[in-house]
């Protein structure tokens, strides 16, 4: 009898994941985020918990009765940033260093409507860096999005922002000061956001998945360590669904929505074409 209901409760369950599924693609919002590995993983859990994200789930942080969280976002194009040989590293990393840093100088010149948001982002001082253009820098490179290669180039690209982004989150420390949250932090603990994936990992009794790195982790992990972070928070996959069709790439980590389509809004109309196919 336990046996027949722990079937049941299990057909009940994957039919409830169906009918929340078809849901969210029939109104056009189709994103799940799982609050419980955001906490376990979150660097900012010795503050406060993690209810829920932003819209489109790009970043997830704290939330209580007397701080609202805000995140202000930059995107890098991806395409500008890659040569024959691949990553141009030299240049990746001057961009970076200069959209850290302007995004943390948003902090202290935004306008917030109320007192939470102000308090929540001048204390844990969060910034999300993504990207957009992945797909162009494929074409660039040749390389097919369902390839072997692709998916290499998905882990260099991705631990090569993820580094940067941290390094100049750790210079601005030096240079400004850390974060007031600091203390406690899983950045403090010298675990970063490439470690706490093993957390997760415990906490699910294991969890298959390519573990190798190719940049000095060893040496960012100590500098976070002795100097600090500037942010709580350096990085997130915005959709840059209107960003990247002013600069003329692919949305953000996605491949192109079509080769050639007409977006529409309050602003006109407009035709999107892949120029890698002209």
């Amino acid at each position: 009898a336990r046996g027949e209901m722990r079937v049941f409760k299990t057909l009940r369950a994957t039919d409830l994941w169906r009918r929340m599924l078809t849901m969210l693609f029939e109104t056009g919002h189709p994103w799940i985020t799982f609050k419980d590995p955001c906490n376990l993983r979150s660097p900012q859990q010795h503050v406060g918990v993690i209810h829920s994200s932003n819209l489109c789930t790009e970043i997830t942080l704290n939330t209580s009765d007397d701080e609202v969280a805000v995140c202000n976002l930059g995107s890098v194009n991806l395409l500008n940033h890659v040569g024959e040989g691949g990553i141009d590293h030299a240049r990746l990393k001057r961009t970076i260093s200069t959209a850290m840093r302007m995004l943390d100088n948003v902090i202290d010149i935004n306008f917030y409507t109320i007192p939470e948001a102000r308090r929540s982002n001048l204390q844990h001082r969060p910034v999300g860096l993504g990207l957009m253009g992945f797909q162009d820098a494929l074409h660039a490179l040749r390389i097919p999005m369902a390839s072997d290669a692709a998916v290499a180039f998905v882990d260099t690209s991705m631990e090569a922002i993820s580094f940067h982004a941290i390094s100049a989150s750790v210079d601005l420390a030096a240079e400004r000061g850390q974060y007031p949250s600091f203390k406690g932090s899983l950045w403090s603990r010298g675990i970063l956001p490439i470690d706490s994936i093993e957390i997760l990992a415990d906490a699910r009794g294991g969890l298959d998945a390519d573990w190798s790195a190719t940049l000095d982790w060893t040496a960012l992990r100590a500098r976070v360590q002795s100097v600090g972070m500037r942010n709580s928070n350096v990085m997130a996959i915005a959709p840059t669904a209107t960003i990247s069709n002013i600069c003329g790439v692919a949305q953000s980590i996605e491949p192109a929505y079509q080769n050639l389509y007409v977006k529409s809004n309050m602003s006109g109309d407009f035709t999107e074409v892949n120029e890698f196919l002209v």
